[in-house]
């Protein structure tokens, strides 16, 4: 009795772990179908917002309704591209600013490129809008930067800017840890 007992005990955990695992990635799943599905807008600052790549409507409809005077697209500088055209467009159409500076979301950038970038989100007029495909690693990497050298929050407070809440996901084949490291560089480069 003792054996078949534990034996059945065991199962029981087993499955139990497996249900709690499955369930936590259904969790995680849903979290991040919904941040797509809602363009993953967040206010960081007062004036200062990060989202997904939105489409011309959405974006010009959060750029009047925000009073956006620059749009920060991480994504880079691809005329040619439907997406890219509709979006410059829609941004000038608007009258704001439009900004490209090209970072990947699974490489670090070189110091040229983080340059440009921290001098965009020093000096674009605000209110500013950062935006990358999702929403979640570069403009993620690009908000923690502009908490810490602008805002000159905490480097663990900035770093809450490149979290699963905002959808960035540096963990087991993915290649996004390239923005947390990117972070780390900044910050060990500034004090």
């Amino acid at each position: 009795m003792g054996t078949t007992w534990l034996f059945a005990r065991a199962r029981r955990s087993i499955g139990t772990a497996v249900i709690a695992v499955v369930a936590l990635g259904a969790a995680c799943g849903g979290w991040a179908g919904y941040l797509r599905i809602t363009g993953n807008i967040h206010e960081i600052e007062p004036g200062v917002f990060r989202s997904a790549q939105l489409g011309a409507d959405k974006l010009v409809a959060l750029i009047d309704e925000h009073h956006i005077k620059t749009v920060l697209n991480l994504r880079g500088n691809d005329p040619g591209e439907g997406w890219y055209d509709a979006e410059a467009k829609a941004v000038h159409d608007a009258g704001a600013r439009y900004v490209s500076i090209g970072l990947s979301d699974s490489h670090e950038p070189d110091p040229a490129t983080l340059a440009k970038l921290v001098d965009a989100l020093k000096t674009a007029p605000k209110p500013l809008l950062l935006h990358c495909a999702a929403g979640a690693d570069r403009a993620g990497l690009a908000s923690a930067i502009y908490e810490f050298l602008v805002m000159h929050r905490p480097p663990a407070v900035a770093d809450e800017q490149l979290s699963f809440r905002y959808g960035h996901f540096p963990w087991l084949i993915s290649r996004t840890g390239a923005m947390d490291r990117t972070f780390e560089r900044v910050v060990s480069e500034t004090n």
